[in-house]
């Protein structure tokens, strides 16, 4: 026997309705959708590249502070959590010690900076 014209075998695998009565089937247009969602993705990813960018930036300049640090002279064991101050002298050399810039006096010394020691061994400036 002779299937009719326009039976399908399996209706629901059908892209389009089988009669005229079936409501008619429109491919949605996502363009809209794709590329707002697209801007909210890249923005998102540039904030977080921004943020990964200033954290590596601080994290170079803490290896840099420590380096130096430990490359100063020091005629003390540092305690951790304690604040230490960098100084140049007149050779260029550079020495650590506990006296504050203000407490010095009139003594030549070129202060550089202050810094913490932290329980991780790294010298964090403040």
């Amino acid at each position: 026997m002779k299937k009719p014209d326009r039976v399908a075998d399996n209706k629901s695998t059908m892209p389009y309705g089988d009669s005229v009565a079936a409501p008619a089937i429109t491919e949605v247009d996502t363009t809209g959708y794709r590329q707002m969602k697209s801007k909210e993705a890249s923005a998102k990813l540039r904030g977080r590249y921004e943020e990964l960018q200033e954290e590596f930036r601080q994290l170079v300049a803490t290896s840099e502070d420590t380096k130096r640090m430990y490359d100063a002279a020091v005629s003390f064991v540092p305690i951790i959590g304690h604040i230490y101050h960098l100084y140049r002298r007149e050779n260029g050399e550079e020495w650590v010690s506990m006296i504050a810039p203000e407490e010095f006096g009139t003594y030549y010394h070129e202060y550089i900076g202050s810094y913490r020691l932290a329980t991780d061994s790294v010298w964090i400036r403040v």
